[in-house]
This record gives C-alpha cells, sequence and structure tokens, in this order.
C-alpha cells in the first residue's frame, strides 16, 4: 500500500453532474452505475464538490424540477499524485466514502474517484494489525424488521443519517440487510402521496421485498483478517457481528481502513 498512489487505484471512468442537472438526473445516473457518490462539476468541468444517495433520498417524486446545485458538498481534495497513506489520513479525519480526484490543488479538474471500497481493496495483507472485532465495531446498532414499510425506513435513513441497517427477527437473529443502495435499485423511492413536509408516506413495499439477504455474520472475537476475507468473498460492504445467533455490533470496510490507518 505505501508504494501504490492515488491514480494506481481510482476509478477513472466515472459518471458525473453538472450543477445545472436536475436532480431525477442524477438519481437514474447512480441507479445505473451503481454510484454511491457523484462529482458535481461546473461549466468549465472544475469539480465544485459531490452529491451523495442521502441527497438524492432527499428528492420526492413530484419535485422534478430541483437542480443539483442546491445539494453539492463540498469535500477534502485529493490529487492523483498523493499517496494512499496520505489518503486514508484525509478519509478518517473527514469521514467521506468517495472523494473526487482531481490533477493539481491548482488544478480542479477531474480525474476520477477514489472511495473507502478501492482503499480496503488494496490493503496489504501483511500489515493488517491483529486485532479482534469487537475493538472496531459500532455496537448498539440500529435495526429494522422485514415488516416495516420502506416509507418508514426510507424516512430514518434521511432522519439519521445511516446508510443501511440490519434486519433482524424478532429475536434480534439478523436475517439480512437493507442499504440506501438497496431502495435506489428497487426504484421504491417514488412513493406517490406526500405529506406537508414534503416527505412521502402512504403505501409502500416492506422491507422484506427488497433487503438483500442472507445476513453475512462474524463473531466478536474473529480477526480483522477474517473480516476482510469475508467482505472479499460475499462482495459486502458490513458484516454483522453475532454472539449466540444475537447481533451485538456491525463492521465495515471503513472500519477496517481506520484500524489499518491506527496500526501504522
Amino acid at each position: 500500500m505505501d508504494t501504490l498512489h492515488v491514480r494506481d487505484i481510482m476509478q477513472k471512468h466515472t459518471a458525473y453532474v453538472n450543477d445545472n442537472d436536475f436532480m431525477t438526473y442524477a438519481r437514474q445516473l447512480m441507479r445505473d452505475y451503481h454510484h454511491r457518490i457523484l462529482p458535481v462539476l461546473d461549466e468549465s468541468k472544475i469539480v465544485l464538490g459531490i452529491i451523495s444517495e442521502k441527497d438524492v433520498l432527499n428528492i420526492t417524486s413530484t419535485k422534478s424540477n430541483i437542480t443539483v446545485k442546491g445539494f453539492i458538498t463540498e469535500t477534502p481534495v485529493i490529487t492523483e499524485y498523493m499517496s494512499l497513506e496520505q489518503t486514508v489520513k484525509i478519509f478518517s479525519e473527514s469521514g467521506f466514502t468517495a472523494i473526487p480526484v482531481v490533477y493539481s490543488l491548482d488544478d480542479r479538474t477531474l480525474k476520477g474517484v477514489i472511495s473507502v471500497v478501492d482503499i480496503f481493496n488494496n490493503l496489504d495483507p501483511l500489515n493488517i494489525p491483529e486485532k479482534m472485532i469487537d475493538e472496531l465495531m459500532t455496537r448498539n446498532v440500529k435495526t429494522c424488521t422485514p415488516d416495516e414499510p420502506l416509507a418508514k425506513i426510507w424516512n430514518n435513513m434521511i432522519r439519521e443519517g445511516y446508510s443501511g441497517y440490519p434486519v433482524v427477527d424478532k429475536h434480534n437473529n439478523p436475517i439480512g440487510m437493507i442499504t440506501r443502495r438497496d431502495i435506489i435499485n428497487s426504484g421504491k423511492i417514488r412513493i406517490e402521496r406526500e405529506d406537508e413536509h414534503g416527505t412521502r408516506i402512504g403505501t409502500s413495499s416492506s422491507v422484506s421485498r427488497i433487503m438483500s439477504t442472507p445476513s453475512y455474520n462474524i463473531t466478536p472475537k474473529a480477526s480483522i483478517l477474517d473480516a476482510i476475507e469475508m467482505m472479499i468473498k460475499y462482495d459486502v460492504g458490513r458484516l454483522c457481528v453475532v454472539d449466540h445467533d444475537k447481533l451485538v455490533g456491525i463492521i465495515d470496510k471503513h472500519d477496517v481502513v481506520e484500524a489499518y490507518l491506527n496500526s501504522k
């Protein structure tokens, strides 16, 4: 990892939007290309910032004339010549999961996008810290049940800022996962009725219709390397941590990357 630079692992061909594009267009791009963020460019093709899945979820089906401009979030500057060590620190300090890559500090022309997943996929197994999952996992996890309406979960994601929830049964046994990506890809965010605040309500599919199954579980005493191998094998971004079949936490790729950084 220490010998790699951003240009070696970044996504060089990425979808983007202009600041005057409609948010409905951005939502369609995210669905078509499976992107979690989109760089936003001005008319000179200079990076202004990003819009995220969370921004897209805030747009109701009837508000089709809202442009990207009002939802731009500025990001730290990452250039294609930065080392991965330097880049990991930026991710850790900023909390972003993906950031546009520009040519230089003076030239903010878009070169690509780098994400926590790109960094995760290039971690050196020989330098993975010898820690157990219970040292890194998030506890007191927010969950949902399979029979809850998607409209409720959609509103919770907007209000609480979470990108996904483990789905549990009545005994707190994890049975799956539901994420912003699942909802966007399903098209179920086009719920017809809205309340006075513009929040879509009313009839809605249940979580069970679109959640990802099965639940990929790991024990608190497993190693970080075990978690990495499971995430790669099953191509998932997070694992449920279970003890005696009960959900006790969650660990994701961002946790692993952060642990790697802190061990250096």
